[in-house]
């Protein structure tokens, strides 16, 4: 007989809640903290070569010798196989489990960066573009299994923080990545020492995912437990969940898509493009495109936690896509010039847009879908991010590679305005849905809005005239029952 892994009693899982008060649970004790720091570190090796390529563009083009196109590939290599792993993480993650999963993924991380350290040593684009390849088939489901670990260990409250600082700590890769490696250029003359420094810390953050996979071991074997999986079956990516998709959830990813193009694409050229534009240095360019992630790794818990308060899903999707937008604007009007101040400011109202933007639109998703099918939304929203960051390099190359206003970037600037625009009609068309279908995204208390917006659907409402006793019926006026009844509703998933 085969053995349900829904949370029931008799399960590994209600096992491990029964133990929660065992003092023996080292999950409750301090070492969770040295738990955190080590997750915290997982994913900092694999933020700080992600953008290797943008720190270094203008080194890196005339080292392999490459066109903007070639240049964006380094970025699309990447991206490409997670339009596909997404759908089938999961499993991978289920069958070997999150230890060896975090193992594995950051192995092809390290790997896939020493190839590409070495590729650019020999310069050979085809070797390099390799590495970057190897890179991108662990880089986006090491993420995933940092959250996992992470949420074994934490819960409630201190499930939110924790998660928060994995992508605060992270981000500061992305940080010392833009002020690192021009320095170490401006120091040497050579882009090799950056590149392979990315590896060195690639390999630490390796060391880290062991020593986590041990205590974590350590603990299962303290309370028992010999066959954990990651996730119940309910959970697991099923491409048959799609058709339940709503329209918000759909415009929730067209939004990403472009968004994420406009943030992301963006800073994969900004380097170049401030050296080209206005004439600032390797080292000062990176240290200005440092100031989007600095700011997102400061301001996104606290836009979380806020957000958690105060609601307003929506309207703040559509406030971040309007400040990345203007942003974009503001570079289309204004003209190149020798250092100017004023476009280190809009890098400050970037990096306040996609903080917004990040704390928000990722919260949003499980509001939007069944409980059993949220593991499916996200894994479509992130097919769907990675296939605009997988197009988005090579439309940016292929548009300056073949225009000559301001080097290429005039008409460049204008498809990120573009992109802009669609984010906020996006957007816009969320908010008008949310509002027809009971604001549950802009409510305080997204949970007990969907739970108002389930029991006056009109399957639930014909069900209750047709096909109810009256004393039934009177039980439901009263509004206990119906509070009862919402929260059975949603956890057994009926509507």
């Amino acid at each position: 007989m085969e053995t349900s892994s829904e949370f029931t009693p008799g399960n590994d899982f209600s096992v491990l809640d029964k133990e929660d008060s065992n003092k023996n649970d080292i999950s409750k004790t301090r070492v969770r903290y040295y738990m955190l720091f080590l997750a915290c570190f997982l994913c900092f090796g694999n933020y700080f070569i992600y953008d290797n390529p943008s720190a270094l563009q203008t080194q890196l083009e005339d080292d392999l010798d490459i066109s903007s196109f070639e240049f964006g590939m380094l970025y699309s290599i990447y991206s490409f196989p997670n339009v596909i792993l997404p759908f089938f993480g999961g499993y991978l993650v289920d069958m070997m489990g999150v230890r060896i999963g975090i193992f594995i993924f950051s192995l092809f991380v390290t790997a896939g960066q020493a190839i590409f350290a070495f590729g650019v040593s020999i310069k050979s684009y085809p070797v390099a573009l390799l590495g970057r390849g190897i890179f991108g088939c662990g880089g986006e489901s090491q993420n995933v299994a940092q959250s996992a670990i992470v949420s074994n260990w934490f819960s409630g409250k201190e499930l939110s923080m924790a998660l928060g600082m994995n992508v605060s700590i992270s981000r500061l890769g992305s940080v010392l990545n833009d002020v690192l490696e021009p320095a170490l250029f401006e120091a040497t003359g050579s882009v090799i020492l950056g590149l392979w420094v990315g590896f060195g810390l690639c390999v630490a953050s390796l060391v880290c995912g062991v020593f986590l996979g041990a205590i974590d071991k350590k603990r299962d074997r303290i309370l028992g437990i010999q066959d954990k999986k990651l996730l119940p079956d309910s959970e697991k990516v099923k491409l048959s969940d799609i058709k339940t998709f709503g329209f918000s959830l759909w415009m929730v990813c067209v939004n990403c898509f472009v968004v994420y193009i406009d943030v992301s694409c963006f800073n994969n050229i900004a380097s170049n493009y401030y050296q080209t534009r206005f004439d600032y240095s390797t080292q000062e360019s990176g240290l200005i495109i440092s100031i989007t992630y600095a700011v997102a790794a400061i301001l996104c818990p606290i836009f979380g936690k806020l957000v958690d308060k105060i609601g307003r899903r929506v309207i703040l999707i559509m406030f971040s896509a309007c400040c990345v937008t203007l942003v974009h604007v503001l570079f289309l009007v204004t003209p190149d010039s020798h250092k100017p101040v004023y476009p280190i400011f809009y890098m400050i109202l970037l990096g306040l847009g996609y903080s917004i933007y990040a704390s928000v639109m990722w919260a949003s998703i499980p509001y939007l879908v069944e409980p059993k099918t949220i593991g499916t939304a996200f894994g479509v929203a992130t097919s769907i991010q990675n296939l605009g960051l997988g197009v988005g390099p090579l439309i940016v190359g292929y548009i300056k590679g073949s225009t000559k206003k301001e080097d290429g970037y005039y008409w460049v600037t204008f498809f990120f305005v573009m992109m802009g625009l669609v984010g906020i009609g996006s957007a816009i068309s969320i908010y008008i849905n949310d509002m027809r279908t009971g604001g549950v995204l802009n409510s305080h208390d997204p949970r007990q809005a969907r739970e108002n917006c389930i029991l006056s659907t009109p399957q639930l409402k014909k069900k209750v005239d047709e096909d109810l006793p009256e004393n039934v019926k009177k039980w439901l006026s009263s509004p206990t029952s119906q509070k009862a009844l919402r929260q059975s509703l949603v956890k057994q998933q009926h509507f």
